[in-house]
């Protein structure tokens, strides 16, 4: 029984070294980033978990073994591939190191208005009609989906709500054939409308063909490129990013401020006058990681004061750094606090910062709607912009590394 009892004892150790081994070996794995950026003729030091080495090479990518790490060199730009071994015995994972030339952008914290054109009618939901007959019917339903984008009815563009009902109505009750993009995919369906009760055909179809918002330029490049928000622009009723035809970046101001507080997001209050007088930019790119475009030569001095070297996410440490934003009447850097990195991270929710600011407390309450973009400073360089507020804390959010919106 004894022998019985020891065997079990000595098998559920084993078991749980395993365990212990395994989840000690995926957390090092985690730590070994998946990407890095690194400048032309600069070493980059990389930091590894003990055990974690990687293979020497002396060729146009000159990497070195190191206590704890290893170092890069190229004096070319490119892309190359890292291989990173437990022991210098089992491949974990391939390091992809992007070279790229030292970059200086000026970070703006001016706020934007935002105005974009969809590629196509957003379809937001289907819903039932009550038919002139007295039946009810929802000719959309199993056939178009939340998120698609209907391009053409009969083969024929149809880029605005009132062009879209005018060849409904024309359709009359006959099929029609219907050219949608689902998930970046181009297809035909085919739509009977249905005489409603108002005496017009309808297909039970919600749709929305644009869209218009206040954020914060993040940073201007001395060619006049801009990135903005630090996130796409989704439909804040599919939460699907929007897939642009069109989009202006316009000058605004704002108006008011509503506090966030715990579970309620506050926002920027502005205002938009869309008039040709006051765009400054054309938007040419809606990403997961910014909206992004060419602003015009002669308002870039409005938006820009010094340019900044780019802080690659390696170089960003835990702790004080500075959130640059406009909001009473001119731009100024308000102290924040990064309490949380994940160098991993292939989304706009790269770290987790912090509001400390005893002025910009007062004025917002932390970090509201409208912010998104506001670029982060920290040792005098730009190394991100804020993307997200943790709605249960307004005073804490989330941070988008800029490498990762600067090769978009």
């Amino acid at each position: 029984m004894i022998k019985k009892l020891r065997r079990i004892f000595i098998l559920f150790l084993v078991a749980d070294l395993f365990v212990a081994g395994y989840l000690i070996f995926h957390y090092a794995k985690n730590l070994v980033p998946n990407q890095l950026f690194a400048f032309v003729g600069e070493t980059e030091e990389v930091a590894l978990p003990f055990g974690f080495y990687t293979q020497e090479s002396k060729e146009t990518l000159m990497v070195t073994n190191q206590n704890n790490g290893f170092s890069v060199l190229s004096q070319e730009t490119g892309e190359y591939h890292v291989p990173v071994s437990l022991f210098g015995v089992v491949l974990v994972k391939n390091v992809n190191v992007r070279v790229i030339e030292r970059m200086e952008v000026a970070p703006s914290g001016e706020p934007i208005g935002i105005y974009v054109e969809t590629n196509g009618l957003l379809v937001l939901d289907t819903a039932e009609i009550e038919g002139r007959d007295g039946l009810t019917y929802e000719p959309g339903g199993n056939i178009l989906k939340s998120g698609d984008y209907i391009l053409q009815w009969e083969g024929t563009p149809v880029a605005t709500i009132t062009q879209l009902n005018a060849a409904i109505q024309e359709t009359e009750n006959k099929k029609a054939s219907v050219t949608i993009r689902r998930n970046g995919e181009r297809m035909k369906v085919a739509i009977r409308p249905v005489l409603a009760t108002d005496r017009t055909y309808k297909i039970g179809a919600w749709v929305r063909e644009d869209t218009q918002g206040i954020g914060t330029l993040t940073y201007v490049t001395r060619e006049g490129k801009f990135g903005t928000l630090g996130h796409g622009i989704t439909d804040s009723d599919t939460g699907s990013l929007l897939n642009l035809q069109d989009g202006e970046l316009y000058r605004t101001k704002i108006l008011g401020i509503t506090q966030g507080k715990d579970g309620e997001p506050g926002e920027l209050q502005g205002y938009i006058n869309m008039v040709a007088a006051n765009e400054i930019g054309e938007i040419k790119k809606n990403t997961s990681m910014g909206v992004f475009g060419q602003m015009r030569q002669e308002d870039i001095g409005d938006y820009t004061t010094e340019f900044l070297p780019v802080g690659i996410k390696q170089k960003i440490r835990k702790g004080k750094a500075w959130l640059y934003a406009n909001l009473e009447g001119t731009s100024k850097k308000y102290e924040i606090v990064i309490e949380d990195i994940n160098t991993n991270s292939n989304d706009n929710k790269s770290m987790i910062i912090r509001v400390t600011d005893k002025q910009l407390l007062k004025l917002t309450g932390g970090i509201v709607q409208g912010m998104s973009g506001s670029p982060i400073i920290q040792g005098g360089k730009i190394i991100g912009a804020v993307t997200h507020v943790l709605v249960d804390d307004p005073t804490r959010g989330y941070g988008v590394f800029i490498e990762n919106m600067l090769v978009q």
